[in-house]
């Protein structure tokens, strides 16, 4: 049941809300997905359970998810995923020093990523600064929202 909820959620989901849409306690739950995790790794599984916060997802292992790109829907332009990872790799970052290392077309795409949710922004005199969100460590499976573990996963990512 957790299997499935995760599955077609499509998004990362708090125990709690596996719990609620599976009748199973929460402790239930969490043992449930240490299971799931545990039988994903024995088997060699292109599935991973990941965890970022409190929520949990069903994710590819980022060794096989290559093979995918050629036929996932892209959420996120190239263009805007570059903004997206130097933000993140060096966050807290100022907008206007984001604007100097990139350009000014930056402020359209840390407009679209401020409306998906990837990144937060807090106003400092005349601009912004900004950090990422735990939306973007699930979305990517990074696995923590502490910004030194997304600086490592970054340069994992940037080596393959």
């Amino acid at each position: 049941m957790v299997e499935a909820v995760l599955f077609s959620a499509g998004k990362p989901l708090k125990a709690s809300e596996i719990s609620d849409a599976t009748g199973l306690s929460q402790e239930a739950v969490r043992k449930a997905l240490k299971k799931l995790s545990d039988r994903y790794d024995e088997s060699g599984s292109a599935m991973e359970i990941a965890r970022a916060g409190l929520r949990y997802s069903m994710v590819l292992r980022s060794d096989v998810a290559s093979y995918s790109i050629q036929y996932a829907e892209k959420e996120i332009s190239d263009k805007v995923l570059r903004t997206a990872a130097i933000i993140a790799y060096n966050q807290p970052i100022l907008q206007s020093d984001l604007a100097k290392l990139m350009g000014s077309d930056i402020y359209e795409d840390v407009h679209q990523l401020r409306q998906s949710g990837l990144v937060t922004g807090k106003k400092t005199g005349q601009t912004w600064m900004l950090s990422t969100t735990t939306k973007f460590s699930e979305m990517f499976g990074i696995g923590s929202t502490r910004k030194e573990d997304i600086k490592r996963w970054l340069e994992s990512q940037s080596k393959k």
